[in-house]
């Protein structure tokens, strides 16, 4: 391992992206590949971590940090089993979406602050998954919502822009909120805020006390996820960010609410997550069903997306609240999946929406003969989220069902299975109309997106035909 490589991997972005407001428009001109740069270099430090996991088990660092009689606190990293592949796509698709935006971004204003807004963004979130107490945690928790504001409200493709930033901004910050008070409620009975210490020392909770604290993190986490019925900023949010930046958004960030329910609830409220599993379960089915239903109805091709993203958060969410080891497996191995192909998925409709200049899919048609890397991947993106072997998606997919059959679930399992039939139905729907079929006049002239786009594209297509071909290149981590 690469010494102090978590404190690499989260400050590195962070110093360039300083950097890069710093010298302005001086770097300006290589803005883009001094960013894509950077998160490489984040990514090969998180890489680095592998070897002395695999062979050592969990890694913890700790350095100091606050020292008051009343208050004795490290700033920790926690580097495991369930940390290190959320850690790695997060920041690969963070890598992959600076070097998509070399081209999409050309000729845009600010290059050099939007270039450094997304670096924060990166920081923020890999500081988030390698935490290892409570308040830092919460620290990089809301470091990310700044730079996400900025990148939506001053780099969004309409006048709401700043509007539709305003309401991202304070929904998940209030969710931020219920989470705060959900972790200092923690401190004050438990008096840590180490997630290494805090298994063993929820018992301090008083039994009338733990739900209300169990739901005040749910809330904040259900947020971040966009869970039913808290989801409403996620489809304006999308539709209004630039196509880099909802790869990150709903590639990345949305998975870190996933993240907490996984790295906080399950390790020390699993009792309360088993009590209340079959309300967790439905929560997930609804979310499930709303999003594809939602998703069918949609005719830009970017909030079909993102009413997808809610959808598939249900299936984590549901995989995460059946109380069985094999559905939280199998929900921590969609987070994986979900991040390539929604990444993949929103980076090809980037690269049709720059190619056609139009977002409606009914107006499109017969793109497959025009752009044939981008309708394979764009295939490979929708069929592995539709769960079709052997593509990655299935595997995850067909765990979580399988945890939820084993935890005795059978009648909602069932539903949540029926239910897969809405994602077949509206991604078979965006792929018709808009690779086949009779091709519109104003439309003929369509050409194969350049290569700075394609690449990242097709990265992130064969991540998904490897993973599903051998699932256990990632399964080893969080199995």
């Amino acid at each position: 391992m690469i010494p102090h490589a978590p404190l690499i991997a989260i400050l590195l972005p962070a110093i360039f992206g300083v950097a890069l407001y710093v010298f302005g428009k001086r770097v300006e001109k290589y803005a883009g590949w001094l960013a894509t740069m950077a998160a490489s270099l984040s990514v090969l430090a998180i890489l680095s971590m592998a070897t002395d996991l695999i062979e050592q088990g969990p890694i913890h660092l700790a350095y100091a940090w606050i020292r008051t009689p009343s208050i004795r606190l490290t700033l920790g990293f926690l580097i495991d089993m369930v940390s290190f592949p959320i850690a790695l796509i997060v920041a690969a698709v963070s890598a992959l979406s600076c070097f998509y935006s070399i081209e999409y971004m050309k000729g845009e204003r600010g290059q050099a602050g939007y270039y450094a807004n997304l670096l924060f963004f990166m920081t923020g979130m890999i500081g988030v998954i390698l935490s290892a107490n409570l308040l830092q945690f919460y620290f990089f928790w809301e470091l990310m919502l700044v730079p996400s504001y900025f990148l939506i409200a001053l780099w969004g493709r309409s006048k709401k822009r700043l509007a539709i930033g305003f309401k991202y901004f304070i929904f998940t910050h209030v969710g931020s909120l219920f989470m705060l008070l959900g972790i200092l409620s923690i401190y004050v009975y438990t008096g840590t805020f180490d997630l290494v210490e805090l298994p063993q020392a929820m018992a301090a909770i008083p039994p009338s006390s733990i739900l209300q604290v169990f739901v005040l993190l749910l809330i904040g986490f259900g947020v971040k996820m966009a869970i039913f019925p808290v989801h409403t900023w996620l489809p304006d949010a999308h539709a209004e960010a630039r196509t880099p930046i909802s790869a990150m958004l709903s590639g990345a960030m949305i998975k870190l609410g996933a993240y907490g329910v996984a790295r906080i609830l399950l390790s020390a409220f699993g009792q309360v997550v088993v009590q209340t599993s079959d309300a967790l379960a439905i929560l997930g089915i609804i979310t499930i069903i709303y999003g594809g239903l939602m998703a069918l109805a949609q005719t830009d091709i970017k909030r079909l997306l993102a009413y997808s993203s809610i959808s598939q958060m249900g299936y984590i969410f549901f995989g995460l609240g059946v109380g069985s080891a094999l559905g939280v497996t199998g929900a921590l191995f969609h987070v994986i999946n979900h991040a390539i192909s929604k990444s993949l998925l929103f980076m090809c409709a980037g690269a049709v929406i720059r190619q056609t200049g139009m977002r409606n899919i009914t107006k499109m048609g017969g793109l497959a003969g025009k752009m044939p890397i981008i309708c394979i991947a764009t295939f490979i993106g929708a069929l592995s989220l539709a769960g079709t072997p052997p593509l990655s998606g299935f595997w995850s997919e067909w765990m979580i069902f399988s945890g939820g059959i084993s935890s005795g679930k059978f009648l909602i399992t069932l539903i949540a299975i029926i239910s897969t039939v809405i994602t077949a139905g509206y991604y078979l729907w965006f792929l018709w109309r808009v690779f086949f079929g009779t091709t519109p006049k104003t439309l003929e002239g369509t050409k194969e997106a350049s290569w700075m786009l394609r690449i990242p594209i097709i990265v992130l297509a064969a991540t998904a035909f490897v993973l599903g071909i051998w699932p256990d290149l990632i399964l080893r981590f969080i199995a």
